[in-house]
């Protein structure tokens, strides 16, 4: 399941205030995984999202905010050495 997760992000006006589209197909609704944690500015307005996007709660937002979710690792640089 694609799941995408905005947490802590500054978000202006250019946010659809729908925030996730299924481009007119709605059987994806149930494939999909849309959640928000904490994020500020215009376009973090929950009201307007689609039906199917998640306001997470701190628990439930701890496993996306962990380098081990993406494994990161084996995928992200250490920062350069001055």
């Amino acid at each position: 399941m694609p799941r995408v997760v905005f947490a802590y992000s500054s978000m202006t006006e250019v946010i659809n205030p729908e925030g996730w589209s299924g481009n007119n197909h709605p059987e994806r609704e149930a494939q999909v995984f849309f959640g928000e944690y904490k994020n500020t500015g215009p376009g973090a307005a929950p009201a307007g999202r689609v039906k199917y996007a998640k306001q997470l709660t701190e628990e439930e937002v701890k496993p996306f905010l962990s380098l081990g979710f993406i494994k990161g690792a084996s995928r992200l640089l250490p920062p350069p050495k001055a």
